[in-house]
């Protein structure tokens, strides 16, 4: 509980111990999983339909791979500011959730069967629809948690949406290793319907279980119980209200500019391996078919170990500290895959690290950022941070194309130096370092004793 909270108002009640509500976190996080495991299918095999179908360079290749990172930027805020505004009874975001639901489910198996079809034309609506659908409530798997969740809970209500959404795509990545066969153009189509049943499963379960309305009510409840007003739980967050107060202090919005920075660098790094990992693989690993998707397994499962020790080291130690030796990993791994030519079991541990260190900059590099702003301003800063992401993960495929274009075995180079220029933003930021768990006990004694 802040010291803010303790001075404005009522008086305030001693906090009670409020206990996240487990399962209906994971329930809500469905939309999310079924969502972000389609990234998987569609950064490993949509690259390979291009080249492989279709006979386009690596760099057209990126560039179509970036048309969703474009949408992102148009799209997402103008379906969260339409959230924002809905008034239906079944919540804010549940309409955007299930009918955007609905439309990918259609629209994925369109990809493959296009690609079946070998009509370029038809594979580009389809892209273009499917992506549509995803945007429609891409934001509002991640607004839901925030709605239905006190403010102190929610970070460890995101670290269960983060584990129960990467658990699901690491059952779209053993799908891919074992629905995907050799050869120059596989049929993709068994892979892609699987993809649109688990997005519509993942949807149904979450309309039969999920009762928006009723969980923001009972948020409200559960948040008074702690001691924190009504009025700092409707504070709008959406990015057209925005925060109305500035940052003035120059140190402050400094480190500001520096992590927006280390976000760019962030999915600078990460959306060129995701992107053209299924390729180099192929080239340099010596892996055909869907088997390149080992390496993501073994990547997100270093992720989904890392999440909960980080955190609670992060409130030991410091969330800086923490950034800045994941940062360290994330330049110095991809540097040893560049160094060390061929493939080695070895490797499978190295990313397995990398994995852990990707969600070490996840978690507290978002986190620093809003630890900086005012609590009115948490959705202005929150919409620059989605923006400057997606700008990211529009310029990296095409820049990270025209590497593999012209020097396949420098993909990894390039990867390094994402991660150097990630490590230096975060160094450079003196602001936003999170209250240690000492801290915070010490308050929340001195605020009960009250």
């Amino acid at each position: 509980m802040s010291e803010k909270a303790g001075k404005t108002g009522a008086a305030p009640k001693p906090a009670t111990r409020v206990k996240l509500d487990y399962k209906h976190v994971a329930l809500a996080s469905l939309p999310f999983m079924g969502m972000i495991s389609f990234w998987q299918v569609f950064d490993g095999i949509v690259p390979k339909m291009l080249t492989g179908t279709f006979g386009l360079d690596n760099m057209t290749t990126g560039a179509v791979m970036a048309i969703d990172n474009v949408f992102g930027l148009l799209l997402l805020p103008l379906f969260g500011i339409l959230s924002d505004r809905c008034a239906s009874r079944m919540g804010r975001r549940t309409p955007f959730i299930l009918v955007g639901s609905v439309i990918a489910t259609f629209a994925v198996p369109m990809i493959a069967a296009a690609n079946g079809m070998e009509s370029l034309p038809l594979l580009i609506a389809a892209i273009l629809l499917t992506l549509f659908a995803i945007c429609m409530y891409r934001t509002m798997t991640v607004a839901i948690l925030c709605d239905i969740t006190p403010r102190p809970l929610r970070t460890k209500a995101d670290s269960i949406q983060k584990m129960v959404g990467y658990a699901g795509t690491g059952v779209m990545l053993v799908a891919i290793a074992v629905m995907v066969p050799e050869g120059d153009r596989p049929d993709y189509l068994p892979l892609f319907l699987l993809q649109a049943a688990f997005i519509l499963v993942s949807a149904l379960v979450y309309a039969w279980r999920v009762r928006e309305p009723l969980l923001v009510e009972k948020m409200r409840r559960d948040s008074l119980a702690m001691g924190i007003e009504e009025s700092q739980i409707n504070v709008d967050d959406s990015p057209k209200a925005g925060g109305r107060a500035k940052i003035t202090d120059r140190a402050v919005l400094f480190s500001v500019a520096m992590l927006l920075a280390a976000t760019f660098f962030y999915y600078m790094s990460y959306n060129a391996m995701t992107t053209n990992i299924s390729r180099y693989a192929d080239m340099f690993y010596n892996m055909e078919g869907g088997s390149y998707a080992i390496i993501n397994i073994v990547t997100i499962l270093g992720a989904l170990a890392g999440y909960v020790p980080i955190a609670n080291i992060s409130l030991k130690v410091g969330r800086k500290k923490v950034a800045v030796a994941s940062a360290l990993v994330m330049a110095a791994a991809p540097a040893v895959l560049w160094l060390v030519p061929g493939f080695s079991p070895v490797f499978y541990l190295v990313f397995l690290v990398l994995g852990v260190a990707l969600g070490g900059v996840d978690m507290c590099v978002y986190t620093m950022l809003l630890e900086v702003v005012d609590a009115n301003s948490v959705g202005r800063y929150s919409g620059y941070y989605y923006t400057v992401s997606m700008a990211a993960q529009v310029a990296t495929p095409i820049l990270s194309g025209m590497v593999m274009d012209a020097a396949p075995g420098m993909l990894f180079a390039y990867i390094a130096l994402m991660g150097v220029l990630l490590l230096a933003s975060i160094a450079l930021a003196r602001h936003g370092d999170t209250v240690l768990i000492d801290e915070v006990e010490r308050r929340e004694a001195e605020y009960a004793a009250q």
